[in-house]
């Protein structure tokens, strides 16, 4: 019964996990032709100057906002169809526990998100190692996380809001999630965040039952 669940979200959510491949494919071409330009116009010290001592971020800027973007994207296309036409009901009325139907769709979820983030930041961890040493590398991971953070958060964000049965309380989610993401996406000095990462491991858990209160929420028909 999980296999036949897990295909089904499968087909479901296929071209939203392709689009979001593509993206994380052409944002790492982009990124290591920028970086061999910068190599061959600056120079290999120029370009290592201005990252220890000018703070100049080592991938684009636009990079930051791909994993929330794709966590939204994967979370609206996974639970938006099932809340058409209140289909949700149907899988809740499966041969399993209405707790472990939505553990198993949102561990789906998020073992697709993390399987593009890791091996989107492993080959471009690969390939700058040709540029860059180990200790700016490093630094460039560290400075992803709460980007890879927010990715996370955007999806479980997506899915409690989209199963949330009432639209006011739809709204209010959303508001807080909004706000919520502002802090992840404050402008700082590489490592500002390394001391709250902890905290933040500790929200995301907190933050993967949210969905069940929607779910719960919509089982009782709360209007």
């Amino acid at each position: 019964m999980i296999q036949a669940l897990l295909f089904k979200e499968w087909i479901k959510t296929r071209r939203a996990v392709t689009l979001i491949g593509v993206i994380f494919v052409a944002m790492i071409f982009y990124a290591l032709i920028n970086t061999g330009q910068l190599f061959r116009v600056g120079g290999a010290v120029q370009t290592w100057s201005n990252i220890i001592l000018k703070d100049m971020p080592v991938l684009p800027g636009f990079a930051q906002w791909l994993p929330v973007l794709s966590g939204l994207l994967l979370g609206i296309s996974q639970f938006v169809p099932e809340m058409s036409d209140k289909r949700l009901k149907l899988t809740l009325h499966l041969p399993l526990t209405e707790t472990k139907i939505l553990t198993v769709l949102l561990l789906f979820g998020l073992s697709v998100l993390l399987f593009i983030f890791l091996s989107s930041y492993l080959l471009l961890s690969f390939f700058f190692s040709f540029y860059y040493p180990a200790e700016i590398i490093e630094a460039m991971i560290w400075n992803s996380l709460p980007h890879f953070f927010a990715g996370v958060f955007g999806y479980l964000f997506a899915s409690w809001i989209s199963m949330e049965p009432v639209w006011r309380q739809r709204t209010g989610y959303a508001l807080a999630s909004v706000g919520f993401f502002t802090f992840l996406f404050i402008r700082s000095v590489s490592g500002a965040y390394a001391p709250f990462i902890p905290y933040l491991a500790v929200l995301l858990i907190l933050c993967f039952f949210f969905p069940f209160h929607s779910m719960y929420r919509f089982k009782d028909g709360a209007q």
